[in-house]
């Protein structure tokens, strides 16, 4: 199964966020490769999810983002599924990795290139350039 590859297109264009989903990219690909390996590796996707969500959401309420509420629903749904899914991979369900790829592709392209780039958007429409690199810099931990 090929691992999923960063585009320049994944880019929200904020430096620090798009590292952020960078890595968790790396975590998906290392968790791909099969059942054992996933296993192992679903604590560091979950515990980075999380870590990443929370700088997310912190972020969005300093900046008054008004799509916060709706954003951090998908999140903790986001984390329900990371659950069930971690499930059926312990339980070597057939099809357990094919049911997380799927999951995950889905994941950046519909929340990553889309609900990020939104909130993404509304800090460029509101904020200036240099604001944002300090807010991201100390908000986003």
């Amino acid at each position: 199964m090929g691992q999923m590859v960063w585009k320049s297109s994944f880019a929200i264009g904020i430096e620090e966020i798009d590292r952020q989903h960078q890595l968790l990219l790396t975590y998906f690909n290392k968790n791909m490769e099969n059942n054992s390996a996933a296993v192992g590796l679903f604590g560091k996707l979950k515990a980075y999810a999380g870590e990443h969500f929370a700088g997310e959401e912190k972020l969005m309420r300093k900046i008054n983002y008004p799509g916060l509420e709706g954003h951090q629903l998908q999140h903790r749904l986001f984390e329900e599924q990371m659950e069930h899914l971690e499930e059926t991979v312990k339980n070597n369900e057939s099809q357990a990795i094919i049911a997380l790829v799927s999951f995950m592709r889905d994941w950046f392209l519909d929340h990553i290139l889309v609900a990020d780039a939104n909130y993404a958007s509304y800090m460029r429409a509101t904020m200036a350039e240099d604001d944002i690199a300090m807010l991201v810099a100390f908000g986003c931990d």
